[in-house]
């Protein structure tokens, strides 16, 4: 698992650097007005392609990742194509309800088939374990999106509607490159009791999704409607930022978690799956714990050198809630949903999604008119970590997960003993230049890399053992 972690991670780590990247740029050529365009427009766009492709996506790993495997891809092609009269229906239809998105909503849908259709590719290399088209397929993407990006809003003045459509072309473009690798010869052809099959597990997996992507999606909806596309841009790059850091080394773990429990459940081997479960929750805390108490301690000066300066005030404050709140969230999706993947108990995610997505919704009716952005950060967090209590005590009626406290016990003593030298030199450097935050960062690694290895977290001194042990040489013989 280790070998697949660490090429998923490394996908993620270059894919976020760009993102990384973008916001750095983008925060500085557009106002936050001009940012919230593209904050909605891909929020409507995720919500679009969860509602229509999320049955597709959740169907590839269960059904393929076993030897045995079926072939989905001519039943997964056909859906697509049926699908496209989706396009104007829909974008009639939000026309009519919501004609303040009007300029940009065309290249929101398309971007919507667009995630769909590259996200195919991603859980069909996923459930191969093809990890390296997996890496290059994410990494263009992300390179080719910052790439358009540059040129739309640099040469040809679109602003933030130019960010929604080269992200668009970005997951099309990257499919066209990759096609021939997933869709190479031979396929079983089209198959009706498939997409049926299909349907049945993936429409309340779909459901469940669109749920989580409306929860992750309220808050920027809620933003600017209440206070307006400017709010909803702070928010949104705050939260960007913060997605490029703790996110995408959480799926990048999450995403080896999944196919290897799926397979060792169809063998029967629950001591094996057990076991599993306890070192993905181990690596999972021990990459992202950290993370989020560095963010917080960093966060003013992370703002500063980060994002424009229209954005770096709130954002400073946003910043340690979010990661926390992405903490909780990161936990559910990639540990807790394991169990209703590999049980195919949709209507339990459902549940769990229901739940958070109403606790939510109440916590931002209550706090946004009374705290503004402070109050939409509260809510998410509010609404995430009863999420986690939620999903786990469902989890009982699937997959019961282990409880195993050492985890929790040994990442939490290796942050403590990270966060403390980390924060004292922070307060120590109080400029905001390069210099200031790369000192506490590179004190926070090595303290907790000291801390990970004295506490052996996800194993990293007995996997040095044995590299160590594997490279001596061997006594010489008589």
């Amino acid at each position: 698992m280790v070998r697949q972690v660490s090429s998923y991670m490394l996908a993620n780590i270059v894919s976020a650097m760009f993102g990384f990247a973008s916001v750095v740029i983008f925060t500085r050529l557009l106002g936050p007005s001009e940012y919230g365009i593209y904050i909605i427009g891909f929020s409507i766009a995720a919500m679009i392609s969860s509602l229509a492709f999320g049955w597709i996506k959740a169907s590839v790993v269960p059904f393929t990742a076993h030897d045995d495997g079926a072939d989905l891809r001519a039943t997964t092609g056909f859906a697509f194509i049926a699908l496209i009269p989706l396009v104007p229906i829909l974008y009639f239809a939000i026309s009519a309800f919501a004609p303040q998105y009007q300029d940009y909503l065309l290249a929101a849908i398309l971007l919507a088939f667009g995630i769909g259709f590259f996200e195919f590719y991603l859980e069909t290399f996923r459930a191969r374990q093809q990890t390296i088209p997996y890496l290059w397929a994410t990494v263009i993407r992300a390179a080719l999106a910052l790439a358009l990006s540059l040129v739309l809003v640099l040469v040809f003045d679109f602003g933030g509607a130019g960010l929604v459509l080269s992200v668009m072309a970005s997951y099309f473009a990257t499919s066209l490159i990759f096609a021939s690798m997933v869709w190479q010869s031979p396929r079983k052809p089209f198959d009706p009791a498939m997409l049926r099959a299909m349907l049945v597990f993936g429409l309340p997996m779909t459901v469940s999704g669109a749920v989580f992507v409306l929860q992750s999606m309220l808050d920027r909806f809620v933003l600017a409607g209440s206070l307006g596309e400017h709010a909803a841009g702070i928010y949104g790059a705050s939260a960007d930022l913060v997605r490029q850091i703790i996110l995408f080394p959480g799926v990048a773990i999450g995403t080896a978690v999944a196919p290897i429990a799926v397979q060792l459940l169809a063998r029967g081997e629950k001591a094996e799956l057990d076991r599993h479960l306890v070192d993905s929750t181990e690596m999972l805390l021990g990459v992202l714990a950290p993370a989020v108490a560095g963010l917080a301690i960093i966060a003013a000066k992370l703002a500063s050198l980060v994002l424009g300066a229209d954005f770096r005030l709130d954002a400073a404050n946003l910043i340690p809630l979010i990661a926390l709140a992405w903490l909780f969230r990161s936990f559910s999706y990639q540990l807790l949903h394991v169990s209703f993947q590999i049980r195919k108990t949709p209507g339990l995610m459902l549940a769990q999604g229901l739940a958070i997505l109403v606790i939510n919704a109440l916590a931002l009716f209550i706090l946004v008119p009374r705290f503004g952005l402070m109050g939409t950060a509260f809510a998410l967090v509010i609404s995430e970590a009863a999420g986690i209590v939620i999903g786990y005590l469902l989890t009982r009626r699937a997959y019961p997960l282990p409880l195993d406290p050492r985890p929790f016990l040994k990442v939490g003593l290796a942050t403590l003993g990270m966060a403390v030298p980390t924060y004292l030199v922070d307060r120590a450097l109080p400029d905001m230049g390069v210099l200031d935050i790369a000192l506490p960062v590179l004190v926070g690694v090595l303290t907790y890399g000291l801390c990970a290895y004295a506490l052996d977290i996800a194993g990293i001194r007995s996997r040095l053992k044995t590299l160590r042990t594997r490279s001596s040489p061997l006594p010489a013989g008589r």
